[in-house]
């Protein structure tokens, strides 16, 4: 099933853009989002607050209906790493060890590192030579001590997806906490699994830097300690007659050291709107497609696939090739001077077309490819 023309008019890129693991263009809904609320502060009509925090909320509630998740248990964050920092410092008082495949995108290993040398729980870095993330591959490394599995939805290099229910089940007790940045807004996400899910909207949720989500379970809300949280992420936080410390609020908004990014909460509700008006399964029925559509004309281009998928379930949008006697980087460049825009990671061609990837794409990029035989 195709998506819509309406949710194709909400898009602009160009047709040779490939490069949604990088950054995802935002649609028109959300640049009239963020547009207007500019507007209503630059020409405030009596006191900005009320109405901006009024419409927060608001965005706070699409956040929770797109996941399935209670508003109270998620809030907004400027970045993936910023959401994984509030967690790798709220475990950090309680020791144990944390488990992290050693090849996770660098924003998923930082703030582990950085709370364990600040005397939190340490961090167990496991080689998966083949990238293929599966309870048997981080089960030697998880034991009574483990405090939390940390891993992608989807990994930024191959495009793998892992089955979260087997990683779910071998967490038990622990927390599994899901950097979900390369495939929320593109592939269905079974939100009820993690107990955190972390998620820069700059990607394939297409809602510009400085908007992102953290969503929590029940459970984690009580296990994670607030070890960063600021004025806003406490009771009555406008009481400032009472001296701090106040408590720490006992909903998701405790996960924020002060004023959350309210400019990117707006655009992040715009994107899921354009989002929901589709629905994802037509996304991500779009983004299977052309995902496909470009890996057939690799291949017929004699190149080497970093195929790690066993099946449909184990794909995503994300697609890494390499051409014989020749470097990523240059492969890269060739493709740049026929305004197919791609990027070149840890020696492979990364590839990612969203829905809204025109598939005329396909013929330029099958053209420039041949020219390499």
């Amino acid at each position: 099933m195709p998506v819509s023309d309406a949710y194709l008019h909400e898009f602009s890129e160009p047709l040779g853009y490939l490069d949604f693991a990088g950054i995802g263009p935002p649609s028109r809904r959300v640049r009239v989002a963020v547009s207007d609320a500019y507007a209503r502060v630059s020409e405030p009509d009596g006191d900005v607050g009320p109405p901006i925090l009024g419409a927060y909320e608001a965005a706070l509630g699409t956040v929770g209906r797109f996941l399935g998740v209670a508003p109270e248990l998620v809030t907004v964050v400027p970045s993936t790493s910023a959401g994984l920092f509030q967690v790798a410092f709220a475990l950090a008082p309680f020791g144990g060890n944390i488990v992290v495949p050693s090849h996770e995108f660098p924003a998923n290993v930082y703030p582990w590192l950085r709370a364990a040398g600040m005397g939190g729980p340490e961090i167990r870095l496991v080689d998966i030579p083949d990238r293929r993330v599966t309870a048997g591959a981080l089960s030697d490394a998880v034991d009574d001590e483990t405090r939390a599995i940390s891993v992608s939805s989807v990994d930024y290099l191959s495009g793998f997806r892992p089955d979260l229910a087997a990683l779910r089940e071998l967490a038990d007790d622990a927390l599994l906490i899901v950097d979900a940045v390369q495939g929320l807004g593109a592939i269905e996400f079974p939100s009820s699994l993690p107990d955190v899910i972390v998620a820069g909207g700059q990607k394939w949720l297409r809602s510009g830097w400085g908007s992102g989500l953290l969503a929590l379970s029940p459970r984690s809300v009580d296990m994670l300690h607030a070890t960063l949280t600021g004025w806003w992420g406490v009771d009555d936080a406008f009481d400032f007659e009472t001296l701090p410390p106040h408590a720490a609020r006992s909903d998701a908004e405790r996960f924020q050291e002060g004023t959350p990014p309210l400019f990117g909460a707006f655009a992040l509700e715009a994107a899921l709107e354009v989002i929901e008006a589709e629905g994802i399964g037509v996304i991500q029925a779009a983004v299977m497609e052309n995902v496909k559509a470009i890996e057939e004309v690799i291949r017929d281009g004699d190149a080497e696939i970093l195929d790690l998928w066993d099946g449909d379930e184990e794909r995503s949008g994300i697609l890494a090739f390499r051409l014989p006697d020749e470097s990523a980087e240059e492969t890269t460049q060739r493709l740049a001077d026929a305004d197919i825009t791609v990027s070149a990671r840890n020696g492979w061609v990364r590839a990612a077309p969203h829905a809204s990837t025109d598939p005329g794409v396909v013929d330029v990029l099958a053209e420039v490819l041949d020219g390499s035989r």
